[in-house]
C-alpha cells in the first residue's frame, strides 16, 4: 500500500531533537519521513548532495518546515540561500503543501526586526535567537518570504515538539475531513450527470415515440411537420445559446430598434453576422488577419490572447468570441452554424420574427 511521503526540512545540527521526534509522529500517522540525515533521500551519484535533496521533494506529498535560529549550510548553487531555502522554494514550486513552523524566541526576534528595519540602528541590535548575528537578516528575511506567499503562507510558533505535534493533528484532520468532503461532493456530481444523462436518453426516446405516433395519425403530412418541427427546435436553440449567453437572456432597445433587428434577413449572414446586425456582437481589431474576434460591446478593454491558434473555448470570462474566417474552428462553431444555417435561416419569417420576439424587451 502507497504511503504519503513527508518531507521534513531544517537545520540539522540545533533541531535534531525536534526532527528525531517529528520522524516518530509522522510513523505514527502510517506516512513516511524523510529525512536527509536518515538515509531516506537518494543522493544520486551525478549529483550533489544538496540537489538530490531538491529533487526528492517531487516525490513527497507534504512538506514540513522548520525554522530556528540557525542559518545553515549555504545552497550550492546559490550562496545567499540556505538548503532550507532552496528545500522550501522547491515545494513552492511543485505545489507540495507546506506546513511552517517558527521558534517562538525567533519569532519573537523577527517581530523586533520588522519594526526597526527602517530604522538606522537596526544593523546594531543584537538578537538572542539567532546564533550567529551576520545570518539575522537572512534568516527574518526567509520568514518575510513565507509569511508573504500568495497561498499556503500560514505558520505557527512553537517552543517544544508538542505545540508542532498539536497543531499537525488538527491540521491533517483538517486535510482528511476536506478529502472525505470532496469525494462526496464528486460522487454528487457523478450523479447528477447520470441523472441528466437518463433524462436525455429519456428524451431522446419519448421524441422517437411520438414522431412514430404522428406518422400513424397523420401519415400524408407527417414528415414535412416533422421537419418543420427540428427547424423551429434549432432555431430555438441558436437563438437561447447565443442571446442567453451573450447578453443575458435579454436585448433592450427602442421600438423603432425592435422592428429594425425583427426584420434582418439571416440568408444575407453568417451565423456570427446576423449576431453583430442584431446588436449582440461588434468587431474588434485581432492580432492576427485571418481571425476576427467579436466581442459584447462593453468588453473591449481586455487584452487577446497571444495564441488564437490555441483558441478552443467559445466563451470566455471576458466575454470573446473568435471566429476564423471562412472556417468553423471548433465544435462550438460548429454546432452554432448547424443551427443557424439549418434552424434560422429554414424557418419562415413569421415564426423568426415569433421566436426573436420573446427576447426583446422595448424601453
Amino acid at each position: 500500500m502507497a504511503k504519503p511521503k513527508v518531507f521534513i526540512s531544517s537545520t540539522c545540527y540545533d533541531l535534531g531533537e525536534i526532527r528525531d521526534s517529528l520522524s516518530t509522529f509522522v510513523k505514527s500517522f502510517g506516512f513516511e519521513p524523510v529525512l536527509s540525515e536518515y538515509g531516506d533521500v537518494f543522493f544520486h551519484p551525478d549529483l550533489h548532495t544538496h540537489n538530490a535533496c531538491i529533487n526528492e521533494i517531487g516525490n513527497c506529498q507534504l512538506f514540513i518546515l522548520i525554522i530556528g535560529g540557525r542559518f545553515g549550510g549555504k545552497y550550492i548553487n546559490d550562496q545567499k540561500k540556505s538548503i532550507t531555502n532552496a528545500e522550501y522554494e522547491s515545494a513552492v514550486i511543485k505545489k507540495v503543501p507546506i506546513f511552517t513552523y517558527i521558534k517562538k524566541n525567533v519569532l519573537d526576534n523577527h517581530n523586533l526586526f520588522q519594526s526597526n528595519r527602517n530604522k538606522d540602528f537596526v544593523e546594531s541590535i543584537h538578537y538572542p535567537a539567532i546564533e550567529k548575528q551576520e545570518n539575522a537578516k537572512s534568516i527574518f528575511e526567509f520568514i518575510n518570504r513565507v509569511r508573504r506567499s500568495a497561498s499556503n503562507n500560514g505558520y505557527e510558533s512553537f517552543e517544544n515538539f508538542r505545540d508542532i505535534e498539536n497543531h499537525l493533528r488538527k491540521q491533517w484532520a483538517g486535510m482528511f475531513f476536506e478529502f472525505l468532503k470532496n469525494r462526496e461532493i464528486n460522487i454528487q456530481i457523478s450523479n447528477t450527470n447520470e441523472s441528466i444523462n437518463e433524462i436525455k436518453s429519456v428524451s431522446n426516446k419519448l421524441e422517437t415515440i411520438l414522431k412514430n405516433i404522428y406518422k400513424v395519425v397523420d401519415s400524408e403530412n407527417a414528415e414535412s411537420s416533422i421537419i418543420e418541427i427540428d427547424k423551429i427546435s434549432l432555431a430555438s436553440e441558436y437563438l437561447e445559446r447565443m442571446i442567453g449567453e451573450w447578453q443575458t437572456g435579454k436585448i433592450f432597445c427602442n421600438e423603432d430598434e425592435k422592428e429594425r433587428i425583427l426584420n434582418i434577413s439571416p440568408r444575407e449572414h453568417n451565423w456570427y453576422e446576423y449576431l453583430i446586425e442584431i446588436g449582440i456582437l461588434e468587431y474588434v481589431k485581432t492580432k492576427k488577419d485571418d481571425y476576427v474576434e467579436l466581442r459584447t460591446p462593453e468588453h473591449y478593454d481586455i487584452d487577446i490572447p497571444e495564441d488564437l491558434d490555441e483558441f478552443e473555448s467559445p466563451i470566455e470570462s471576458y466575454a470573446g468570441l473568435f471566429v476564423k474566417k471562412g472556417k468553423l474552428i471548433n465544435t462550438y462553431q460548429i454546432e452554432t452554424n448547424n443551427m443557424y444555417e439549418n434552424g434560422i435561416k429554414e424557418i419562415t419569417n413569421e415564426i423568426r420574427k415569433k421566436l426573436l420576439s420573446e427576447y426583446i424587451i422595448v424601453e
